[in-house]
C-alpha cells in the first residue's frame, strides 16, 4: 500500500533540472521549504507545508488533509522541479527531485542573496558576507577585543619608545652637554650611539622574531631597556661619559628588537586588509607622539637629568609586565600548507654578519666623521661599511633563507619606494628636525620647556594623519598617500628658511611643525603596510626591519652631509653651525625631498589594500 504522502529518498543522486513546471501544479516559484503532501489531482494549485529545521516532512495541520500522490502520476512528471534563475535571485537553490518513491532534497549552497532568509539548518554554511566579517574581526590568536587592544598598545609602545628616547635627549641637549663636559662637535653622538646600536640589532632581530616565539624576545628587550635606564641615571658626569654613551647604545639595541618584533607580531596576526591598515596606522601614530612626549619629558626634567632615565625605567618596567600577558604564544608557521615551518636552524648567520658589520662601520664612521673632521680612520670605517653592505646583497642571493626576502626586490615599485623613503625621511630627521631644535635653542634662545611645547602640534597632527591613512588606504591607491607624504616633507624647510632670530613661533614655526608631520606619518604607514603585505607570513619581521634600517642609515648619512654643509658655510668660534649654515642645510633638505617626491610621482605604484591572505 503506498504511503499516505511522499517521503524523502536519499538513496539516489540529484538529477539535473529539466522542467520548471509540472502539469497540475502552479508554475510559480516554490518556497524554499515545500511538501507535496497536500497535492490534489485535478486542481491547478498546490499547497506547501513548511518544513521544520530538522528537515522532516511534517505536514502543517492548518493546511488541510493529506492526499497521496499516485506513483503513475509521478512517472509522468519531469524528474526535477527547481526554482529557475528567472523566478528567483538565488544562484544555487534547493531542488526537489521526484522519483517513483517520492521527492528527494538537494541541500542548497551557502550563498545568500538579497531578500533571502537564513534558516536554522543552514547555520553551518555561513554566507560570504559572514566570512568576510569574520576575517575583519578579532584575529583567532587573540581571545577578545580587549586582548587585541592590549597587544596593539604593547607593540605600538616599541615604535613610540624609538622616537621617545630621541626627544628626551634632544630637548635638553645643552644641559646634557654641560653635565657630560663634551664639546659641541660631540653632540651628534647623543643620537649617533643610539642609532649605531639600533642599526646593529634591528637587522638581526627582524629575522630572529620570525624564526622564534616573539614573546620572550619582546619581554627580554623591555627588561634590558629597564636595566640600562637604571644604569643611565648614574652616568651623567664627566668621569662617566663613556658609560653614558654605552647606555645610549644599549637603549638602541633594545629598541631595535622592540620595533622589528612588533612589526613581526602584528604582521603575522593580521592578514592584509582594512583591519591591518588601521592597526599599522595606529602604530605609526606613536612615532610623532613619542617624540613629542620625550621632548616634553626632557624639557620638564632638564634641571633633574637623572630622573629622565629613572622615569624611563618605570615606564619600560611596566611595559615588560604588559608584554608578558599581552603577546600571544605565537610560533613560526609554514607559508604553504603541508610544508615545514621555518626554524632557527635556517637563520642566515653569514648575512647577519655582513649586515651587522656593514651597518655598525658605516654608522660609526659617518657619525664620528663630523666630530674629527674626517680623519683617516673614519673614512676607512665608512668605506668598509659600504663594502660589507654590498657583500650582503651578493650573499643574500645564494642562501636558503635570506634576511631580506628576495621577492621584495622584484616587487613592482619597491626599489623606488625605498629610495624615496631614504631621501624623504633622512632629510626630515637628519637635515631638518635635528637642526630645527638647535635653531630654537641657540638662535632664538628658547628654553628646553618651550622647545618641548613647540612639538605638541607634531603629536596631534600625527595622530590625525595616521587616522587618514587607516580610512583611505583601502579606498585609494597607496602611492597617492605616499606622494602627499613626500610633498609634506618639503614644508618643514620651506617654513624655516625665511626665519630669523626674532621670528615668533606662531608665524612660521607652528604651521611648519604641524604640516611637516604628515610626511613621516603617512610615509611610514603606507610603506610598512605595502612591504609587509608583499612578503610571506614568516618574513614579517624581516620586512619591517628593512624599513627601520632604511631610517637609521638615511638619518646618519644625511646628518653627516648636512653637518659638513653647515660647518663649511657658517661655523661659529665654538664649533656650532650659524644661521646661514642652518639655511644651507635646509636648502639641501628641500632639494632631497623634492627629488623624493619626483621619484614617487613617476615610479612608485602602490595598489589599494584589499582583504586577502598572506602571500606565499
Amino acid at each position: 500500500m503506498p504511503p499516505p504522502y511522499p517521503t524523502p529518498d536519499h538513496s539516489q543522486p540529484p538529477s539535473p533540472v529539466e522542467d520548471k513546471t509540472v502539469s497540475g501544479l502552479s508554475s510559480a516559484a516554490m518556497s524554499r521549504r515545500t511538501s507535496f503532501s497536500d497535492y490534489q489531482p485535478g486542481v491547478g494549485s498546490s499547497r506547501f507545508a513548511s518544513t521544520p529545521a530538522t528537515g522532516a516532512q511534517t505536514p502543517d495541520p492548518l493546511l488541510g488533509p493529506k492526499v497521496a500522490v499516485p506513483a503513475d502520476v509521478l512517472k509522468k512528471f519531469p524528474q526535477t522541479i527547481a526554482r529557475s534563475r528567472e523566478d528567483s535571485s538565488d544562484d544555487d537553490e534547493e531542488a526537489i527531485e521526484l522519483s517513483a518513491t517520492g521527492p528527494r532534497f538537494r541541500r542548497p549552497s551557502a550563498a545568500v542573496h538579497p531578500g533571502d532568509h537564513v534558516y536554522a539548518d543552514e547555520a553551518g554554511s555561513p554566507p560570504p558576507e559572514a566570512t568576510k566579517a569574520a576575517r575583519q574581526g578579532v584575529p583567532p590568536e587573540l581571545s577578545s577585543f580587549g586582548a587585541e587592544l592590549l597587544l596593539i598598545a604593547v607593540c605600538s609602545v616599541g615604535l613610540m619608545l624609538f622616537s621617545f628616547l630621541l626627544g628626551d635627549m634632544l630637548a635638553p641637549q645643552i644641559q646634557i652637554r654641560a653635565a657630560l663636559g663634551i664639546s659641541n662637535t660631540e653632540l651628534p653622538w647623543l643620537v649617533g650611539a643610539f642609532n649605531v646600536a639600533n642599526g646593529l640589532s634591528v637587522v638581526v632581530s627582524g629575522s630572529l622574531t620570525d624564526l622564534t616565539p616573539p614573546r620572550p624576545l619582546m619581554v627580554g628587550a623591555f627588561g634590558w631597556l629597564t636595566l640600562w635606564n637604571l644604569i643611565g641615571a648614574f652616568s651623567l658626569s664627566p668621569s662617566r661619559r663613556i658609560l653614558f654613551f654605552i647606555v645610549r647604545a644599549m637603549q638602541g639595541l633594545a629598541i631595535g628588537v622592540l620595533v622589528s618584533g612588533s612589526m613581526s607580531i602584528l604582521g603575522r596576526v593580521y592578514k592584509p586588509g582594512i583591519r591591518k591598515n588601521r592597526v599599522f596606522s595606529a602604530m605609526a601614530a606613536c612615532a610623532p607622539f613619542g617624540f613629542s612626549l620625550g621632548a616634553i619629558q626632557g624639557g620638564l626634567l632638564f634641571h633633574h637629568l637623572p630622573w629622565i632615565f629613572g622615569s624611563n625605567a618605570m615606564i619600560t618596567g611596566l611595559c615588560a609586565v604588559a608584554a608578558f600577558f599581552a603577546i600571544p604564544p605565537l610560533r613560526p608557521v609554514a607559508d604553504v600548507a603541508g610544508t615545514e615551518a621555518p626554524s632557527i636552524k635556517q637563520f642566515d648567520y653569514l648575512g647577519a654578519a655582513f649586515a651587522v658589520g656593514g651597518c655598525v662601520c658605516l654608522l660609526f664612521g659617518l657619525t664620528q666623521g663630523g666630530v674629527t673632521n674626517w680623519s683617516p680612520y673614519t673614512i676607512a670605517l665608512t668605506v668598509v661599511g659600504i663594502v660589507l653592505l654590498v657583500g650582503l646583497f651578493v650573499t643574500e642571493r645564494y642562501v636558503v633563507r635570506p634576511l631580506i626576502p628576495n621577492r621584495l626586490w622584484s616587487t613592482k615599485g619597491f626599489t623606488p619606494l625605498m629610495i624615496a623613503y631614504f631621501l624623504g625621511f633622512g632629510s626630515f630627521f637628519g637635515c631638518w628636525q635635528f637642526y630645527a631644535i638647535q635653531f630654537w635653542l641657540r638662535i632664538q634662545h628658547a628654553t628646553p620647556v618651550a622647545v618641548a611645547l613647540y612639538h605638541i602640534p607634531n603629536a596631534l597632527v600625527g595622530v590625525f594623519a595616521t587616522w587618514v591613512v587607516s580610512r583611505t588606504l583601502h579606498l585609494v591607491p597607496g602611492h597617492y598617500i605616499y606622494t602627499i607624504s613626500m610633498f609634506a616633507f618639503t614644508l618643514g624647510p620651506a617654513f624655516f628658511l625665511p626665519q630669523t632670530a626674532n621670528t615668533i613661533y606662531w608665524a612660521l614655526s607652528f604651521p611648519g611643525i604641524a604640516l611637516v608631520t604628515f610626511g613621516p606619518d603617512l610615509a611610514f604607514a603606507a610603506a610598512s603596510i605595502f612591504i609587509t603585505s608583499n612578503v610571506a607570513r614568516s618574513y614579517q619581521g624581516s620586512a619591517g626591519s628593512l624599513l627601520v634600517t632604511n631610517q637609521n642609515l638615511s638619518s646618519a648619512i644625511l646628518t653627516s652631509v648636512a653637518d659638513a654643509i653647515g660647518t663649511r658655510v657658517d661655523k661659529t668660534p665654538d664649533g656650532d653651525v650659524g644661521l646661514q649654515g642652518l639655511r644651507a642645510i635646509w636648502w639641501f633638505a628641500l632639494g632631497c625631498q623634492l627629488v623624493a617626491a619626483l621619484i614617487t610621482v613617476t615610479c612608485v605604484r602602490i595598489p589599494k589594500e584589499e582583504e586577502k591572505e598572506h602571500v606565499t
